[in-house]
C-alpha cells in the first residue's frame, strides 16, 4: 500500500451530477504520477465517469466503474480523455516532493505545465495503464480494461482517430 501513495495523491472525494448519476463531480484535488515525472491532476469541480467501463456486461468481472480501486485508477484517464487534465512535468522541479508540488500546483509557473494539445489518446490509455500496475490490477483486469475503453470507450469528439 505505500508504493500506491507514492503515486496517487489527495483524498479522492466526489459526488454524483444530479442530471447523470453515472457521472461524478470532484469536489478536491486528485492527481496520479506517470513513470516519466509527468503528474495527472484531476481538478475540484470536473467530473469521471469510472473510465466509461462499457458494455455494462463488464461489470460482472471488473465491478462498476466507481467501485473500488476502479475509481482511483480511472481519475487520470477521465479528465484526460475530457482535456481537463492539469498536467504538471514533476521533472523541472528538481528536489521538490511530488506531494509538495501536488499540494501547491495553484502557486506554479507555468514552466513547469504540459498544455494537453501535446497528448493525445494513446497518452490517456497509457496513463490509465499505468495507473492500474500502480494499483495493483491484475494483468487480465488490465488488459479487459483496456480494450474496452479502445473499443467502446466515450470519445466525445476530443480526438480525430
Amino acid at each position: 500500500m505505500a508504493s500506491i501513495m507514492k503515486r496517487f495523491f489527495g483524498r479522492y472525494d466526489t459526488i454524483p451530477l444530479e442530471d447523470d448519476p453515472d457521472t461524478y463531480r470532484y469536489q478536491r484535488d486528485f492527481g496520479f504520477l506517470r513513470d516519466d515525472g509527468i503528474m495527472v491532476i484531476s481538478a475540484t469541480g470536473t467530473t469521471t465517469d469510472g473510465a466509461s467501463i462499457r458494455p455494462k456486461i463488464l461489470w460482472i468481472p471488473l465491478g462498476s466503474p466507481m467501485e473500488g480501486g476502479n475509481k482511483y485508477w480511472a481519475s487520470p484517464h477521465d479528465s484526460l480523455y475530457r482535456k481537463c487534465a492539469v498536467l504538471i512535468d514533476t521533472t523541472r522541479i528538481g528536489a521538490v516532493e511530488p506531494i509538495k508540488m501536488f499540494q501547491n500546483w495553484q502557486t506554479l509557473d507555468r514552466y513547469f505545465f504540459i498544455h494537453q494539445t501535446e497528448k493525445d489518446k494513446a497518452f490517456a490509455d497509457d496513463t490509465l495503464m499505468q495507473a492500474m500496475k500502480a494499483w495493483g490490477e491484475p494483468a487480465w483486469k488490465q488488459q479487459m480494461v483496456y480494450r474496452g475503453v479502445r473499443i467502446f470507450g466515450r470519445n466525445n469528439g476530443w480526438w480525430n482517430e
